[in-house]
């Protein structure tokens, strides 16, 4: 090296290098890789792109000033998106040396949402695939759903809209849930380790009904966790029905695709469980009003075969008076035209015909302490061998009636009947 070589002083060599990238990317260029380090904390936007293959990484930093981000802003929101570290962005821009800094930089002046949309829904199909070859994109919508979820394990951030918005709908419905709540982040790097812990555990408890995992609306980016491989895979392999509620009105995320129901909110979440809950009790309300029904039913069939019965007895006895009645007038008149001791014959049968005419009547037999048993459709029972355990019987006495359930049956062969006539004998 000649020691006449051209020296340069460090401002003069910057602004040469800044010279040259200016006259190389005149007009700008295109420039794409994933976010890293990202801070749009003050007026400014800074992060770092970078590339990672091969084990190695190459990383450019980036700047997108405050009159830059006016124009970049809409379009971010137009398409749901947000700058966030994970993020594969394509940037125009110029590269750029700081002078004061001896820096390099590269900065932005536009950006292609339609790249990021793009390389996310090719994550996420690659995703889904891998979900469903492993057999866990269906998997936790097989697991069985408790007719009444009463015990809920409630994944959310603690103190976050979602999860005031949940408690309040269980809350104002009047039903006694039982709330177990694991307090995770849901969004940011700690988000998916956080959120995966809560599911295994709430799934390998054994008192808890359904898992609601819910947080608030936000842009695509900030459900970015919700679309992860981990999340899916332990939804996919709890044990307990997971529903979910995640804010956001067009979008589905694959934690919502794996899940056994998927809400839009966490409000519907819960009003989701609600629901289910409020069928149970209307359907046993519907069961109990027909058990009514039909025991109303059989108690007027039973009142009113009762009262058949004892139409026909009372009719019986009517025609049994009316036949005595009869006999006596006839017997009265023998009496009338025969001597004295036809007169004595004649009221020893009107005693007879007496006796005989009481006996008739049921409602004397049973002041005597007797009674008749019948069973549900009126029938009389006749002896303890036609009755089962179990079996619901109407007994009626001179005064009223009496139903019972038959507990014990003694029964006597007649054998042993005919033994104890013998020994009174």
């Amino acid at each position: 090296m000649s020691d006449e070589a051209r020296t340069l002083s460090v401002s003069q060599f910057l602004d040469i290098v800044k010279g040259v990238l200016s006259q190389a990317f005149e007009g700008g260029l295109w420039i794409q890789g994933e976010i890293e380090g990202f801070n749009g904390r003050g007026k400014h936007t800074y992060f770092t792109i970078v590339e990672r293959e091969s084990g190695k990484k190459a990383a450019v930093s980036i700047a997108i000033f405050e009159y830059q981000m006016r124009h970049i802003k809409p379009l971010l929101t137009k398409h749901r998106l947000e700058l966030a570290d994970g993020i594969k962005v394509r940037l125009y821009g110029t590269p750029d040396i700081y002078v004061d800094r001896g820096s390099f930089s590269f900065k932005v002046t536009n950006i292609d949402p339609r790249f990021t949309l793009g390389d996310l829904a090719g994550q996420r199909d690659e995703i889904v695939q891998r979900l469903k070859t492993r057999g866990l994109y269906e998997a936790n919508k097989l697991v069985p759903l408790p007719v009444a979820p009463l015990r809920i394990a409630l994944i959310t951030s603690i103190g976050s809209a979602a999860h005031a918005d949940a408690l309040h709908e269980l809350e104002s419905s009047g039903i006694g849930f039982e709330v177990l709540v694991h307090d995770v982040r849901v969004q940011g790097a700690e988000a998916v380790p956080t959120v995966v812990a809560a599911i295994e555990q709430a799934g390998a408890r054994n008192d808890i009904d359904v898992v609601m995992l819910v947080r608030g609306g936000g842009s695509k980016t900030d459900l970015l966790a919700f679309d992860s491989e981990e999340i899916a895979a332990a939804i996919g392999m709890c044990p307990l029905p997971v529903f979910t509620g995640i804010g956001h009105e067009v979008d589905t995320s694959i934690a919502d695709e794996v899940a056994h129901r998927a809400y839009k909110t966490p409000t519907a979440c819960a009003a989701g469980v609600v629901q289910l809950v409020q069928e149970f009790v209307q359907s046993t309300e519907n069961a109990w009003s027909q058990i009514s029904l039909t025991a109303s039913e059989l108690l007027s069939d039973a009142e009113r075969s009762l009262n058949e019965t004892a139409q026909a007895v009372k009719s019986a006895v009517v025609l049994a008076l009316n036949e005595s009645a009869h006999t006596l007038r006839a017997a009265a008149d023998r009496v009338r035209r025969r001597p004295t001791e036809v007169l004595s014959l004649a009221a020893h049968s009107l005693k007879s015909a007496s006796d005989r005419l009481r006996l008739l009547d049921p409602v004397n037999t049973m002041a005597r302490g007797w009674s008749i048993t019948r069973d549900a459709n009126g029938k009389a029972i006749r002896g303890a061998s036609a009755l089962k355990q179990g079996q619901v019987i109407t007994t009626s006495f001179a005064d009223g009636d009496a139903t019972s359930t038959v507990e014990t049956i003694s029964t006597r062969t007649k054998q042993q009947s005919t033994s104890k006539k013998a020994g009174k004998k």
